[in-house]
């Protein structure tokens, strides 16, 4: 889970979909 923390410090956006389940799917745009 170390690299969603770095891609979130990166990006607060990417964050909060890392953080919000909704349906288990990890889309990286």
């Amino acid at each position: 889970m170390k690299q969603v923390n770095a891609l979130g410090r990166r990006k607060s956006a990417v964050a909060r979909v890392y953080v919000v389940p909704g349906k288990g799917n990890i889309v990286i745009n």
